[in-house]
């Protein structure tokens, strides 16, 4: 006789599958289950892009000498967190596109920390993924350019202290020459290695050994332009500058700085007034409810009436900064206008834009194209749409994803009336990707993206079909 009812069945079903749900919700909190991450791939990517962003975008320096060593700790961090979440894309993704621009960005990470072995080691893991794809260009070129620089230093250095050495025993305009050029390409080759402490180190040698040469001017302006326009530290750039109106004033470089430093103080100066404005009009109530995890809609961030204001300053704040070439801030405000003020429609979808042209400015092909796409998403009637379908086939052309490109510039087509701007661009383009010379049944694009020539016919994508 069976002694357990039918309800108890029941019951024993229900307790099953909620321990299944509530195991189930677990894995999905620490984005795995059963070992295998269950989150998505372009999730992991963009986390890991996060991480670097923010790491890039920190402002280390400080006058406290204990805060400033806790923010190199914490963009170090940012780093390694990075390089964990870029690791997991590669290991999950082992052939795909993902896993090499994962390999692209850890290697830019191991750039930073000057550690060249490591970024070739992912440079050639790059290449042995895919030999002919545009992260194999990026970093046949990314290995080349270490391997080059590398030897120049090598050579350069011991050129500098041969003829140094030869000047101070027997001063002659020749050895004083060589042993000035040769200091100057080695400050040049660490500022192409992206080594920028040992860059400015070099050219503040130059500076202050050779000072009667022609190129120690250039040498005092370019550390500024190093903290300016690469390492975005103004605070660190201000005094360089300064040297050259101190140190070579009736130079040519002595007035460029003087304007410069004009130039960037007032904008500065601007982009911390409306910063400080933004936050005058945030509203106080519902960033503390915001803090206590409950959700706060855009339009209730901010006091009544001040938005369009707000949107104005966020603008005024990005544009300020790509004055400044420091896109990724200028990137930064955009993404947080498009965020916070998702309201505001038609502003939002600019800032969406803005970001996806900043990127694709910057050389970031592939964010650029996710930028687009999160117009498309967020805002298909936005009056960006058709230029951003153009632009995002122009950077689908740049990472040699020739199909897509196809599609994007033949969607652009469809959807553009009269004559615009980059029209009879787009028509060029297509007719041209839709040639097959050697009459082999592939299109032109199809073959460019395979790595095949159009002009044979047994050189085709179906070779090894």
């Amino acid at each position: 006789m069976n002694r357990f009812t039918h309800g108890f069945g029941l019951r024993i079903d229900r307790a099953y599958l909620l321990m299944l749900a509530f195991a189930f919700l677990i894995g999905t909190i620490s984005g795995c289950v059963g070992g295998v991450s269950i989150v998505p791939l372009g999730a992991k990517l963009q986390n890991a892009d996060s991480a670097f962003d923010e790491a890039e975008t920190m402002e280390v320096r400080d006058d406290d000498p204990e805060k400033m060593e806790e923010n190199r700790q914490r963009q170090q961090e940012l780093y390694d967190r990075a390089i964990a979440l870029y690791s997991e894309v590669i290991e999950r993704d082992t052939k795909g596109k993902w896993a090499q621009r994962a390999h692209y960005q850890i290697a830019r990470v191991y750039k930073r920390r000057y550690d060249w072995n490591k970024a070739v080691e992912h440079y050639q893991a790059i290449v042995a993924l895919d030999p002919t794809g545009y992260y194999a260009n990026e970093a046949k070129s990314g290995t080349a350019n270490i391997r080059k620089n590398r030897e120049v230093i090598k050579t350069k250095r011991a050129e500098y202290q041969n003829y140094k050495a030869l000047y101070e025993n027997s001063p002659t305009d020749e050895t004083f020459n060589i042993a000035a050029e040769a200091l100057y390409e080695v400050a040049r080759a660490y500022e192409s290695l992206e080594n920028y402490t040992e860059a400015i180190r070099n050219y503040e040698r130059m500076v202050e050994e050779f000072s009667k040469h022609p190129k120690a001017p250039q040498a005092q302006f370019q550390i500024g332009n190093v903290y300016f326009y690469t390492l975005f530290d103004y605070r660190g750039g201000w005094p360089a500058f300064v040297g050259v109106t101190e140190k070579f004033p009736d130079s040519y470089e002595a007035s460029q700085a003087g304007t410069l430093l004009k130039q960037t103080n007032e904008i500065l100066v601007e982009i911390s007034f409306l910063m400080d404005e933004i936050n005058k009009f945030r509203n106080k109530k519902a960033v503390e409810y915001q803090k206590t995890g409950r959700k706060i809609t855009p339009a209730d961030m901010w006091v009544m009436g001040y938005s369009d204001q707000v949107v104005q300053n966020f603008q005024q704040i990005a544009g300020n900064w790509e004055k400044l070439r420091n896109f990724p801030r200028a990137i930064n405000a955009y993404q947080t206008l498009a965020r916070d003020l998702s309201h505001k429609k038609f502003a939002s979808a600019d800032a969406l834009y803005r970001t996806g042209t900043l990127y694709q400015q910057n050389g970031e092909y592939e964010r650029a194209i996710e930028a687009y796409d999160n117009l498309f998403e967020n805002a298909p009637e936005s009056v960006w749409r058709n230029e951003a379908v153009y632009q995002q086939a122009v950077c689908f052309r740049s990472i040699r994803e020739f199909g897509s490109a196809y599609d994007g510039f033949k969607a652009y087509m469809s959807i553009t009336k009269g004559d615009t701007p980059y029209l009879r661009e787009a028509e060029q383009i297509v007719r041209q990707y839709e040639l097959d010379q050697d009459e082999d049944g592939y299109k032109f694009y199809e073959e460019q993206e395979a790595g095949t020539s159009d002009q044979d016919a047994s050189s085709h994508p179906g070779m090894g079909s």
